[in-house]
This record gives C-alpha cells, sequence and structure tokens, in this order.
C-alpha cells in the first residue's frame, strides 16, 4: 500500500491544530504558553533543512512532518488563545499618546456610522440623545478623518499618516440612543471594547482583525441584524435579552458566546478544523445545527450562523463572561 506524504502532512497539521485547541480547552496547555507558539518558528528552518538534506534518501518525509507539526502548532495557539503572541503591538497608549481635537456632531434617525480603525485602541460607549462625540489621542497627535452629517458619520485611521506598530492610536467614541442608526466597524490590529446599551441599531457589522474584540450587547433597545467576523483574534459576544439572528465568522482565531439566562440558541454550524463545547452545556445536534433543548418554544431565540475555520467556539466561558 503506498501513502500519499502530502496527506498524511495535511492530516498531521489538523490533528496538531485539534490537539493544541483541546489541550487549552481541557488546561492541559495554558493559554499564555499557547499564545506563544510562534516561538517555534525556527523548527520551520529545521524541517526545510531536513527536507533539502534527505531528498531522495530514506526518511526524506520527516522534514516535511516537522513542518507539518509545527505550522499546526503555532496556527493551533493562534485559535485556540486568538493571539498571535506579540503583546502590546497596537495596542494604543492612553497615558502618554499625544490628545487630538475632539470632534462631535447629531445623527438622525437611519443614519449610517462607520468605524475603521488601524493599529489601535478601540472604546465604543453609548449616552441618551442624539448627540455624538469623539475623543482620544495618538502617537504623535494626528486625528482620524471625521466626516459626516446627520444621516451619516465616517470615523477612519489617517490614511496619509505612515504605518508602523509603534503608531497606534486611543479613540473614545459615545454614540447616541435615541436614533435608529446602522453601525459598521473594522478595527486592524489592536482592542476593540464595544458596549451599545441603550443604542437602537438596525444593522451592527463587525469584522476584527489581529487583535481583541469585547462586544456587549446586554442591554441594547433593539436590534435587528448581527454579523461578526473574527480574523486572527479572539472575542467575546454578550448577547442581548431579545430574540436575535445573526453571523458569526471566525478564522484562526477563538469566539466566546455569552447567552442571557434562559434564552434559546440555534446555530448552525459550519467548520474545518475546529472545536466547540455545545455538547456540554446541553445543546443537541439535529439537522446541522445545534440546539438548546426546547428552542422552538424559548421566549427569546438566538439563532445564529457561524462559519468557523481553524478556530474555537465556547458557550458561556466563566472568566470571559463573567465581566
Amino acid at each position: 500500500m503506498r501513502f500519499d506524504r502530502g496527506l498524511v502532512g495535511f492530516g498531521l497539521f489538523l490533528v496538531t491544530i485539534g490537539a493544541v485547541m483541546v489541550a487549552v480547552r481541557q488546561g492541559l496547555i495554558s493559554e499564555d504558553l499557547a499564545g506563544r507558539a510562534w516561538s517555534l518558528w525556527p523548527l520551520i528552518l529545521i524541517g526545510i533543512g531536513l527536507s533539502i538534506v534527505l531528498a531522495g534518501r530514506p526518511g526524506a518525509a520527516i522534514g516535511g512532518l516537522v513542518l507539518a507539526i509545527t505550522f499546526g502548532a503555532m496556527l493551533g495557539g493562534v485559535a485556540a488563545t486568538g493571539s498571535l503572541g506579540f503583546a502590546g503591538l497596537c495596542s494604543g497608549d492612553r497615558d502618554r499618546g499625544t490628545p487630538f481635537a475632539d470632534a462631535s456632531g447629531d445623527l438622525a434617525s437611519g443614519a449610517r456610522v462607520s468605524v475603521r480603525q488601524s493599529c489601535g485602541d478601540l472604546t465604543i460607549a453609548t449616552v441618551a440623545g442624539s448627540r455624538w462625540s469623539l475623543s482620544g489621542n495618538s502617537t504623535e497627535g494626528r486625528a482620524p478623518r471625521v466626516e459626516g452629517d446627520a444621516s451619516s458619520l465616517t470615523v477612519d485611521s489617517d490614511e496619509d499618516a505612515p504605518f508602523s506598530l509603534s503608531a497606534t492610536s486611543a479613540w473614545d467614541l459615545v454614540l447616541p440612543r435615541d436614533p435608529a442608526v446602522a453601525l459598521e466597524i473594522e478595527a486592524n490590529a489592536g482592542a476593540a471594547r464595544i458596549a451599545l446599551g441603550g443604542a437602537t441599531l438596525t444593522r451592527l457589522d463587525i469584522r476584527r482583525n489581529a487583535g481583541t474584540l469585547e462586544v456587549d450587547l446586554r442591554d441594547v433597545a433593539a436590534i435587528d441584524e448581527l454579523r461578526v467576523q473574527l480574523n486572527a483574534g479572539s472575542a467575546t459576544l454578550r448577547l442581548p435579552a431579545r430574540s436575535l439572528t445573526g453571523t458569526l465568522d471566525v478564522n484562526a482565531g477563538s469566539a466566546s458566546i455569552c447567552l442571557p439566562p434562559g434564552a434559546g440558541l440555534r446555530v448552525v454550524l459550519e467548520s474545518v478544523a475546529a472545536s466547540n463545547d455545545f455538547g456540554g452545556h446541553g445543546l443537541i445536534e439535529r439537522d446541522g445545527a445545534w440546539e438548546t433543548p426546547g428552542y422552538a418554544t424559548a421566549t427569546i431565540r438566538i439563532g445564529l450562523r457561524a462559519e468557523v475555520n481553524a478556530g474555537s467556539l465556547s458557550l458561556d466561558p466563566v472568566r470571559p463572561c463573567a465581566g
């Protein structure tokens, strides 16, 4: 019998990803250790070297297997912890940054709000009324680009600023609770905390690339549509005590779902090299979806369509959901 070495290597790669995620979930490997899996990169050089030295000789496959295990461990560490292992990059410095000029304005019902930050610390909160405000600082005091009127608001990183992991920013955006708004957020590298208590949202669309994300929807006044996309990061999603449908995409990351008491949850899940703990929380898998018992008759029903690739989903983990 002949074995396809390529398939063996790919299989070992997937097994290693899953093994690391399970080991972290079971407490066999600490999150701190898994988050530093990137430091295994010298093994990549060893694997390449072995492939060259042993080419055409017995044991030639060893180099490829070393590469498969190394890449699997590194990606498994990212998927389990949502950390790239480079603490402090793009974190934003609220104590030492130079403040930029504050901005403010009013929004009408039906307004569209778009926020895009690259490399920094983003906080979004709400206040009664129709007025929004923005304050914060950056490494060189550069203000974000702010454009808008009553029907729209755009807050965007300064495109003219040279990109640098040390040139970070810290933004505090406060949005009004009275008008119904569609909110789109893209945050690239850094940390984002979004608490939308009292807000009326026609749509909430969040894309988090390489960083951490906390979304608190527990006290929203209304939300019609939810979408969260997470790429190479970690997220905590606190859901509201009201019926809701949405989508959740996780690629090389980890997401914690915090469910309100008494709510029914249904997750239509598509996954590759992924893990979840739904079964341990009493959810039942049927017809390609995970459901809490009695979902069909629950007063509050939350339906999610989730796609997870090399990542993990956790339901009601104590530490992330306690805040």
